[in-house]
């Protein structure tokens, strides 16, 4: 019996061009939508989702955070730019320009101090992720750390890096860390940035399929301090501030697993803040003060991570809790991540 000649499906195949037909859209190709205030919801469960699985596709399971100004220059790169400046200062009969660049010369001599740190987190990640790459003690501990994401297979830390030096992939001292962490042979190293008007990409260092770009700030945090299992805070500013006591805080809540977080240059970090104040005004205890790690050189700060490792290396296994039921006591050992 043949179809009816109103039949759709003889109009398509008597019309092969398309002329008479509408065109359409599926949803989730529809560009206009997935922009607009109505697919906020979707757009922030592709930053949750999509990070997952490429961190499961690359195995990673654990994370050194470096966090640290993008201000600060390699010593060379400060030279060169401050020699610029100048010669556009000597150059300039503007007295507008001349003010501006004045200005501009007295802000670069600021943070020239800052090219010391530069160095130093290059080198400290470097020496930490050749640490991460040969402990076994390390690569016990993290497989006992249980996964609420699945982000990474058991077996993954077998011949895998249980720990990757991650940054926000911008540059400055995020950009040293990357490089640190890059220059061992077979490491791979993460940045996790978020879309700003004056950062274009991520620095070059960063391994390939590592490279992220968040829209939303609170899903970028989210995927860097889900995975953190150590802390290198250089000096920096609001954002790393920011991002210092977010972390401080879910450790003091036990949101997260027990972490070493190591300040660097204690100079500027027991002068911007004044610790012992909080303690003395009763706002934190005196433990979590006494708990601060400051170190001033890479091999002081790979002590301390190291130490913080070995001291939970006691075979304490780890157990996820039921939605029903209350988290496990494993005294001195990290307990999971609570998401």
């Amino acid at each position: 019996m043949s179809a009816p000649v109103d039949s759709p499906y003889t109009m398509k195949d008597q019309d092969k061009d398309a002329k008479a037909l509408k065109p359409t859209t599926k949803s989730y190709m529809n560009k206009h939508f997935l922009k607009s205030h109505d697919a906020r919801i979707i757009r922030i469960l592709c930053e949750f989702q999509e990070p997952a699985q490429r961190l499961n596709k690359h195995q990673v399971k654990g994370t050194i955070l470096f966090f640290g100004s993008a201000r600060a220059m390699r010593k060379e790169d400060f030279v060169k730019t401050y020699a610029d400046i100048e010669r556009q200062h000597a150059a300039s009969f503007d007295e507008a320009t001349k003010a501006t660049l004045s200005e501009k010369l007295a802000g670069f001599k600021r943070v020239e101090w800052m090219c010391e740190w530069v160095d130093k987190s290059e080198e400290l990640a470097r020496i930490l992720t050749h640490w991460a790459l040969t402990s076994e003690t390390l690569r016990n501990q993290m497989s006992r750390i249980p996964d609420y994401l699945d982000v990474c297979e058991a077996d993954a830390l077998e011949n895998g890096q249980p720990l990757v030096v991650t940054t926000g992939g911008g540059p400055g001292i995020m950009e040293a860390a990357n490089k640190g962490a890059a220059s061992v042979p077979g490491a791979k190293t993460m940045g996790m940035g978020i879309s700003l008007p004056f950062e274009n990409g991520l620095n070059p260092y960063v391994s390939d399929g590592l490279e992220f770009e968040f829209h939303y700030f609170f899903t970028r945090k989210f995927w860097m301090m889900y995975s953190a299992r150590a802390l290198i805070i250089a000096p920096g500013g609001f954002g790393t501030m920011d991002e210092l006591f977010e972390l401080m805080t879910l450790k003091q809540t036990k949101k997260i697993p027990d972490l070493p977080i190591v300040l660097l240059c204690s100079t500027f970090w027991k002068t911007v803040v004044n610790w012992q104040a909080l303690a003395d005004f009763g706002t934190v205890s005196q433990k979590e003060v006494d708990s601060l790690i400051f170190a001033d050189t890479p091999e002081e700060a790979l002590t301390h991570i190291k130490a913080f490792f070995e001291k939970n290396a006691d075979g304490a296994k780890y157990t996820l809790p039921s939605p029903q039921s209350k988290p496990v006591n494993h005294g001195d050992a990290p307990s999971p991540l609570k998401v």
